[in-house]
């Protein structure tokens, strides 16, 4: 039923007045629920906050670019620590190519060039075999007239020619023995750069982790595989670098077979790290 009142007068009909509570004899009062605030939007900045911020396209070539030079930087350094072994090799294989001196003469404007070689024959004093690190390992220990005595690692063939109390040809070059030979057999005696070959080994390693990680697009998480090939790779390039300077094959032959052998390995490294 509609509670409306009548008012005398013409007036327009009003509600009722709230029912009293029946606890405390208050009138009740309805519900209301309040209007959410109006929340002002921040004021936007006149000027972009990053020059490439609204465009993709600048943003895709400057990644593109990143990527590019931080490849080219890897390959740099892999190129560079190639450089170095070059260099170890020439040093090492100098005196093949350089001439023989030329006699003590009464002149002297015919003394001899600062680059040749000298011969010297010295006494085999001692003789020894032994492995290392499970390769058989040779060695010999010559005396000389004008030089203290020292030992060198030799060839099998040469090794096996000689018996303490021999005579040896001595090739010298700037002063220290580069070759020993006897009866037809001969035996380079390599100054193993050890320093050099470290850091080339590790420069190789670091170039390689650098170029796979940004060309497989890697994150930042995700460097942890690469390197630990990289590290094995560094240990194959030393190793590697000492056995071909000793061995003193064929410059043709001796560059040939890092550069495969990183070819190789820097690819199954990536192979391995896109399957990660």
């Amino acid at each position: 039923m509609d509670a409306r009142i009548e008012v005398a007068g013409g007036d327009e009909p009003r509600e009722p007045a709230p029912a009293p509570s029946p606890v405390d004899g208050t009138p009740a009062v309805a519900d209301r629920v309040p209007a959410p605030p109006v929340r002002t939007p921040p004021p936007r900045p006149h000027g972009p906050s990053h020059p490439l911020k609204g465009r993709p396209a600048a943003r895709v070539a400057a990644r593109v670019v990143a990527r590019v030079l931080l490849v080219l930087t890897g390959l740099a350094a892999v190129a560079l620590g190639f450089s170095w072994f070059v260099d170890a090799y020439d040093a090492a294989t100098a005196y093949r190519s350089a001439p023989a001196c030329a006699a003590p003469a009464a002149s002297a404007a015919s003394a001899p060039a600062t680059d040749c070689t000298t011969h010297e024959t010295g006494r085999v004093t001692d003789r020894r075999a032994g492995t290392n690190e499970d390769s058989p390992h040779y060695e010999v220990t010559v005396s000389r007239e004008a030089a203290p005595t020292d030992t060198y690692a030799v060839s099998d063939g040469l090794f096996g020619s000689v018996r303490s109390g021999d005579n040896v040809d001595l090739t010298l070059w700037n002063g220290h023995v580069v070759e020993i030979s006897h009866q037809g057999h001969r035996s380079p005696v390599t100054d193993v750069p050890w320093l050099t070959f470290l850091e080339l080994a590790l420069l190789v390693g670091a170039g390689t982790l650098l170029a796979v990680h940004t060309l497989l697009r890697r994150g930042r998480d995700s460097w942890v595989l690469p390197a630990i090939a990289c590290l094995f790779l560094s240990v194959f390039a030393f190793a590697g670098s000492v056995l071909l300077i000793a061995l003193q094959w064929s410059f043709a032959f001796t560059l040939t077979v890092p550069i495969v052998g990183w070819l190789a390995l820097t690819t199954a490294i990536t192979a391995m790290c896109w399957e990660d």
